[in-house]
């Protein structure tokens, strides 16, 4: 995506010819978790995924970044921690906006919009943290399941569920490992509640 295009920027008056644009190739650490977020970042081509180790040493991916997120951004006036929650590690090729915290900070002054943009960014984001708390207080592996299914079908309006991503992905979001998520999809695709395939899962219930 153009980064004119980026909903931060909707209906603002700030020139974004200036702002840097870099590059990094595929499965590049862009941040360390712990270092302290200087920049707003808004990827434009690839993906981050974002991710933290077990105390036992087995990484997680705790969220992906895909093309017009954004990330960075709620570290900027944060009272708790300044730091990344886990290692930025890029997936492809991956082209990504650099706003230091400073401009940012003077766009939410000088520019009503971007201000609007911004807290709808962040209103975006409380009300998906809200949801994935929501999820990771289900019971079973089958309710975190179904909880997300039924998530993505009020987003998509649709009983058939785009996943945009792969099964360990999916697994790695819903907190649990690839043998369990794979051992239920195929339990509930035996029992007539959902049908799959890689990229699809389709609910066969109301």
């Amino acid at each position: 995506m153009e980064l004119k295009n980026c909903k931060l920027f909707k209906n603002t008056r700030i020139d974004i010819s200036e702002i840097e644009i870099k590059t990094y190739p595929n499965n590049y650490t862009i941040e360390l978790e712990g270092e302290v977020g200087r920049y707003l970042g808004i990827v434009l081509e690839g993906r981050i995924h974002v991710k933290t180790y077990s105390i036992l040493g087995k990484n997680f991916t705790i969220t992906t970044i895909n093309p017009g997120m954004i990330y960075g951004d709620i570290l900027i006036f944060g009272s708790k921690t300044h730091t990344f929650p886990g290692n930025l590690i890029t997936k492809g090729f991956t082209k990504i906006a650099i706003i230091p915290n400073e401009d940012i900070k003077n766009y939410l002054i000088h520019d009503h919009d971007f201000l609007n943009n911004f807290l709808e960014v962040l209103s975006d984001k409380v009300y998906e943290f809200n949801a994935n708390s929501k999820m990771l207080s289900q019971d079973s592996v089958r309710d975190k399941i179904l909880f997300y299914l039924y998530q993505q079908k009020r987003i998509q309006m649709s009983n058939k569920i785009q996943l945009n991503m792969t099964k360990e992905e999916l697994a790695n979001k819903l907190f649990m490992q690839r043998p369990s998520l794979s051992r239920e999809l195929i339990k509930m695709k035996n029992e007539g509640l959902i049908e799959y395939d890689r990229w699809t899962i389709t609910l066969k219930i109301k």
